[in-house]
């Protein structure tokens, strides 16, 4: 069943402290929004970059940190499903200084004691939007 808008705004501000956590440049901060195993799959929306699990997506995010521009992200329209300790939220991501085409979101997450942790990010580039 879909969270109702009044309780969609701590999976919202999970995924602010995402964005801040790559804006910020900070591993740690990103580590800690994780699930405490090392069983995280990615799939990211950039060549090259999709993981199979934490400690290899974050050694390729520690590399763009050192090399990358980093852009704001802007999030729409944050959906939330939960069942039990289970999550699933989607959304659409846009890159500030290209918006569109927007970056459809999926994001498993767990409940760890009182905090939601992700276990699995899917990104991906909307194919229903035109480039700019």
């Amino acid at each position: 069943m879909e969270t109702d808008s009044g309780k969609i705004q701590e999976f919202e501000e999970l995924l602010t402290r995402y964005n801040r956590a790559f804006c910020d440049r900070d591993l740690a901060a990103l580590r800690a929004l994780h699930v405490p195993d090392d069983e995280v799959p990615y799939f990211d929306n950039h060549a090259d970059c999709d993981s199979g699990d934490l400690e290899t997506h974050l050694q390729k995010v520690a590399t763009f940190f050192e090399t990358g521009d980093i852009v704001p992200m802007l999030v729409e329209n944050v959906r939330a499903f939960v069942h039990g300790d289970a999550a699933c939220v989607v959304a659409t991501f846009r890159y500030s200084a290209e918006p569109v085409p927007g970056v459809r979101a999926s994001f498993f997450l767990e409940r760890h004691g009182p905090a939601w942790r992700i276990r699995h990010v899917h990104f991906s580039r909307d194919p229903n939007e035109a480039s700019a």
